[in-house]
């Protein structure tokens, strides 16, 4: 496992959930590996209705990317050339699940021979329940709000390598006079996707630790960007040193900041 640091500076300057009936089971990420495009994977997404009465799901497939500086969107699939395409499949378009029914979703893919490139390939499935949720406003006013879960499936293809990643922005966001937010935003420039997660580390003068956040993890998406938020809590003014730590699982790139709590 390789480790890269870069050097940064920073100053701190201090200064109604929804509760729907279905749910996905067995994860919002789904990931295959094949060794070239002649070879072909499938995979399933379990959805459950946990609801008393039956419950219409929509099944449709959607792009997903993260421009640096941007959120993330949901195009049209075939916008990119690491997109799946009409190569996913899915059995179903639309579901009707009984009170307490679990159903599992079958999903196909097979690559277009122009998809030779070793790298990661990406899109999501949309599970939209049909119904809307309804929500009691404080001033009595009834909000409807639809439900829908992105199920990201990736198919890496040839030998996996992992990306370089790079420090594209770190900043702090105060939130309450006890609680920042330092929002890192990593971009991935390689061919294959990774699963990253992110911890800082903060020190004081003397070299002691003072505390390690537990890690963030995001989908870093080939020539895509994320953003990490990590908390940062009851932390008194003054200077400290600090490392961001990104694991890749193959490597670690670290940042050095000095942070000034004032």
């Amino acid at each position: 496992m390789k480790l890269h640091f870069t050097q940064l500076t920073l100053s701190l300057l201090l200064s109604t959930t929804l509760h729907a009936s279905v749910v996905i089971v067995n994860g919002l990420t789904h990931a295959h590996t094949i060794r070239s495009v002649d070879s072909k994977t499938q995979g399933v997404i379990r959805v459950k209705n946990q609801g008393a009465k039956e419950s219409r799901i929509l099944v449709y497939r959607q792009d997903l990317t993260s421009e640096c500086g941007k959120s993330a969107t949901y195009p049209e699939t075939g916008s990119h050339s690491r997109s799946l395409g009409n190569d996913l499949k899915t059995n179903v378009d639309e579901k009707l699940l009984a009170a307490n029914e679990e159903y599992e979703l079958h999903y196909s893919i097979e690559l277009d021979k122009a998809k030779a490139a070793a790298g990661s390939y990406w899109e999501v499935v949309m599970v939209e329940v049909a119904e809307p949720v309804q929500e009691q406003a404080a001033q009595g006013i009834q909000v409807n709000s639809k439900v829908r879960y992105a199920i990201q499936v990736i198919v890496d293809v040839g030998t996996y390598e992992g990306p370089a990643l790079t420090y594209e922005s770190v900043v702090f966001d105060k939130v309450s006079d006890k609680l920042s937010l330092l929002k890192v935003t990593l971009k991935n420039n390689g061919t294959f996707s990774a699963r990253t997660g992110v911890i800082l580390e903060i020190y004081d003068a003397a070299g002691n630790k003072l505390k390690a956040t537990e890690p963030t993890n995001r989908m870093l998406y080939p020539r895509n960007c994320s953003t990490f938020e990590i908390p940062v809590t009851d932390l008194p003014k003054g200077k400290y040193d600090s490392v961001i730590i990104a694991d890749t699982k193959k490597d670690l790139f670290g940042s050095n900041i000095a942070l000034l709590v004032e």
